[in-house]
């Protein structure tokens, strides 16, 4: 009786240990998909990132250049304003002018 129990044991042993193992060897599989997985989307964030960082570069020459012209459109704009000032201030010593010479018209 105790060599049957003893066989019994260690069949229960065997057993235990046979599922034992199947379970980490399919829990390593699962393991393994999910890292294949996380691996292929960590991919393609790396393409995205790849792809957003190309079009940055063009954004960024684009902003450059739009600040440059900016740059341009400030200058010729306060160019055009000193000649708008000059050209008020000419109207206006020349309307004066001619207010005068009315006057001195209606004095002769």
């Amino acid at each position: 009786m105790e060599t049957v129990a003893l066989i019994v044991m260690i069949v229960v042993v065997c057993l235990v240990l046979a599922w034992v193992f199947m379970r980490f060897r399919e829990r390593e599989r699962e393991r393994a998909l999910r890292r294949e997985k996380l691996e292929s989307v960590a991919e393609g964030h790396r393409e995205m990132a790849e792809a957003h960082a190309g079009s940055l570069e063009g954004l960024r020459e684009q902003a450059l250049d739009h600040r440059q012209a900016a740059v341009d459109h400030t200058r010729k704009a306060e160019a055009l304003e000193g000649r708008i000032e000059q050209k008020e201030r000419q109207a206006a010593f020349h309307e004066d002018r001619a207010v005068e010479t009315q006057h001195e018209r209606e004095q002769v």
